[in-house]
């Protein structure tokens, strides 16, 4: 199991006014804590946290060397961010096993233009962004890519039929990761069309002539 080294230091854990205090010096309040260990609390640069946290990078697998001792093999499992300036205010480590599987969030990125919108004149709406999966450190994806392009109007695709490699789904089988549906204006068509169709039916149809009563004697 390959790890990259993000340096940290030990804290003592205290009032909201001590993390302010943390985060001032460039610094960012942490826990790391899994595996049936005691929970230590500790601080990161906030650079460093911001390469580790960079796109593609949020499950890199990391040794996190608290005061210089290192041997400690950890993910960022969470983190806290302020609503308006998005700058991290908290984060959990979370201490990993080679051999254990751990339950993670990863984005799901759609790529391509689906035929169903490109020529068929259907709306794309994805549904979910993120699913919840089950793997061993080593075998944890920075993202589940899905291809759309042959994608028709009329799918909605649930996250039972993703291929997730070595990594089982934890989400409900029957998420709804994205749909195609038709646009206002194929469905227009469509009734216009049905409706035409149904009136030239009617066109069509003889009249029937009506019945003649039959002669008193």
């Amino acid at each position: 199991m390959q790890l990259t080294t993000l340096n940290a230091k030990a804290r003592v854990a205290g009032s909201s006014r001590e993390s302010g205090r943390v985060r001032k010096t460039g610094n960012i309040p942490a826990v790391y804590y899994g595996n049936g260990s005691e929970a230590i609390s500790v601080s990161v640069s906030e650079k460093d946290l911001e390469a580790v946290l960079a796109p593609g990078k949020r499950y890199t697998l990391l040794d996190l060397v608290i005061d210089g001792k290192g041997g400690n093999p950890a993910i960022v499992y969470q983190y806290q961010k302020n609503n308006i300036s998005q700058k991290i205010l908290h984060i959990d480590f979370l201490k990993i096993d080679a051999n254990t599987p751990v339950a993670v969030r990863i984005p799901v990125r759609l790529s391509g233009i689906p035929v169903g919108v490109k020529n068929q004149g259907g709306s794309l709406s994805q549904e979910s962004h993120y699913l919840k999966l089950s793997a061993k450190p080593a075998d944890i994806p920075a993202s589940i890519e899905l291809d759309i392009s042959e994608m028709p109007t009329n799918t909605t695709y649930y996250a039972e039929k993703l291929d997730l490699g070595k990594a089982s789904l934890v989400s409900p089988k029957r998420t709804v990761i994205f749909t195609i549906s038709k646009g206002r204006a194929a469905e227009a068509a469509a009734t216009g069309e049905a409706a035409a169709a149904t009136g030239d039916k009617k066109k069509e149809e003889p009249k029937k002539e009506p019945k003649k009563e039959a002669k008193k004697k």
